[in-house]
């Protein structure tokens, strides 16, 4: 295969990626004639504070779908592959091994521009690619042509692309996001579902519906969503009707479907790194694990600490014996919701106004004996809770 003879690499740490990040990639493609430009995201940046920086996973995803679109540029998953803390030289080094023949131009901002001196080989760097930067704003160019002047001094060759300058910055963005601001404008549309979907640079442990709302409508379709509404309403409802925490079920009761319509390997995946161990029913039940999987990603990735919100969506989907009048009516609610619409939901919305027990009975007799029918796995988790509420039923009934 003929290789290209013009190679641009423009790295960083992409946290996240943004328009001027694309509009500065396709600028050098064009200016410096590139047959390909690799965009290569950082495992561990050395010039920054790591803790800032997110996973190196979601900051290559993102970059993908950023550059999508952008004729010859390329994402490269080299660094991160690699791992440990990613220096220019390392990289360099490789694209040359596979590159042999190609011209290499190194792509950076102003101010790695003016502190490459103090990165790892600074001399090999030069003898290896060309040095190519903006400046980022009017007072930067003569700072920057005066660098250049001493980089050329040390036979390097350099190019300062004078572009229109751009008040975007991934520090800024991070801001608006944290602070539930509008960063639409910054970013590639696919890359803000994304960061949505993934609720990445969010704020933690706090509750905002408006923020749940762009979260949900990231991570399902129009029917998911209607459908999560509706049990926040419905789960609202009958906790004040039996005296339940009202705000709690609106919140279990918004967030429970919250891993409904990510693939099963991912739910799967979420539960592994969330810590939560699994019966061998469960395990082998995938239909299961949304349940699971969402009651970790509001724990661990929301960051809402709370155990009768993690029970309620953890188990709305099997039941479990000793449930709390929360988690009773948020597994109500699942079934009775406002466009539920199968034989003997009236029935079931009918009992749920009489007893909590009485409608768990109901819904519970139709999903055990349907998984029965089709010779699936039943959890004892719903075996136990069936049990339960009959027994309670009965006891009551003999008063």
């Amino acid at each position: 295969m003929k290789q290209p003879k013009r190679i641009g690499i423009f790295g960083g740490s992409f946290n996240p990626i943004h328009n001027a990040h694309t509009d500065l990639a396709a600028a050098f493609v064009k200016k410096l004639k590139l047959d390909k430009l690799l965009i290569i995201p950082a495992a561990i940046p050395p010039h920054k504070d790591s803790s800032a920086v997110i996973d190196p996973v979601h900051r290559l995803n993102m970059c993908r779908l950023a550059f999508d679109s952008v004729k010859k540029c390329e994402v490269c998953d080299i660094e991160i592959k690699r791992q440990g803390i990613s220096y220019t030289i390392d990289t360099l080094t490789q694209i040359k091994e596979i590159y042999p023949d190609s011209e290499i131009f190194l792509i950076m901002g102003a101010d790695m521009f003016m502190t490459l001196d103090s990165w790892k080989n600074p001399d090999r760097i030069i003898s290896l690619a060309a040095l190519c930067t903006v400046p980022r704003n009017s007072d930067d160019l003569a700072a920057l042509s005066e660098k250049e002047t001493e980089y050329r001094q040390s036979g390097a060759q350099t190019v300062i692309l004078d572009l229109k300058k751009s008040e975007i910055s991934s520090t800024m963005i991070r801001q608006l996001i944290y602070n539930d601001e509008s960063f639409s404008k910054y970013v590639d549309s696919k890359v803000e579902k994304y960061i949505y979907a993934n609720y990445l640079y969010m704020h933690k442990g706090t509750v905002s519906y408006e923020r749940f709302d762009k979260v949900l409508k990231a991570r399902m379709g129009d029917k998911r969503y209607i459908h999560s509404i509706n049990v926040a309403e419905e789960a609202q409802r009958l906790a004040k009707k039996y005296g339940a925490d009202v705000e709690k079920a609106r919140l279990a009761g918004v967030l429970h479907d919250i891993t409904k319509e990510t693939p099963s390997q991912e739910q799967y995946t979420i539960i592994e790194q969330c810590g939560i161990e699994l019966s061998f029913v469960e395990k082998s039940s995938p239909k299961l694990w949304h349940a699971i999987a969402g009651a970790g990603f509001i724990r661990d990735i929301i960051g809402i600490d709370d155990e009768d919100v993690y029970n309620a969506i953890r188990y709305h989907t099997s039941g479990r014996a000793n449930m709390s009048l929360l988690e009773k009516c948020v597994f109500i609610a699942d079934f009775t919701g406002a466009e539920r619409d199968y034989d003997g939901v009236d029935e079931m919305r009918a009992l749920a106004d009489k007893s909590l027990e009485e409608a768990m009975a109901f819904g519970l007799s139709f999903s055990i004996s349907d998984l029965a029918k089709r010779r699936l796995a039943i959890d004892p988790n719903s075996i136990a809770c069936y049990n339960e509420v009959v027994l309670l039923g009965k006891g009551s009934k003999n008063k």
